[in-house]
């Protein structure tokens, strides 16, 4: 097996990140993603915007991951789209570009059954905050 490569999404990986996404949904029993609502899905250019940016994890030239970057409430950023292999990757490079813009947090929202994610998040130091709702995970930067 080749090694692993995280990159920049380009426009032409939005199919392979809709797929993905939709196949950790599909698997975790939740429905897929909606038109009008998940917008970002087919045009990847949403997260060329400030405070945003969008991964993929490629071995031998295929897309198998991809996780996103969002804006949050101010000092913080929202992990998205965390789907597929190279899980630890994905979150690896979602982390260092938040610390690398300053921000304090990053969090996400995690529904139970996502394939592989929680034990990524946790494993880079990801925990849910006391009190809070075990679905969001943070982690201090």
């Amino acid at each position: 097996m080749s090694d692993l490569a995280v990159r920049d999404a380009l426009p032409e990986d939005a199919s392979e990140v809709r797929s993905l996404v939709t196949r950790a949904l599909f698997a975790a029993g939740l429905p897929a993603p909606e038109p009008g609502l998940d917008d970002d899905l087919v045009d990847l250019g949403y997260y060329r915007a400030e405070g945003r940016a969008i991964w993929v994890a490629e071995r031998d030239g295929v897309v198998v991951g991809c996780a996103a970057i969002d804006r949050g409430e101010p000092g913080a950023a929202v992990l998205r789209r965390l789907a597929g292999g190279g899980l630890e990757a994905l979150v690896e490079a979602a982390v260092e570009f938040a610390a690398a813009r300053s921000l304090g947090v990053i969090e996400t929202v995690l529904p139970p059954g996502l394939p592989g994610t929680q034990e990524a998040l946790r494993g880079a130091g990801f925990e849910s905050p006391p009190g809070a709702n075990a679905m969001l995970l943070r982690k201090r930067l």
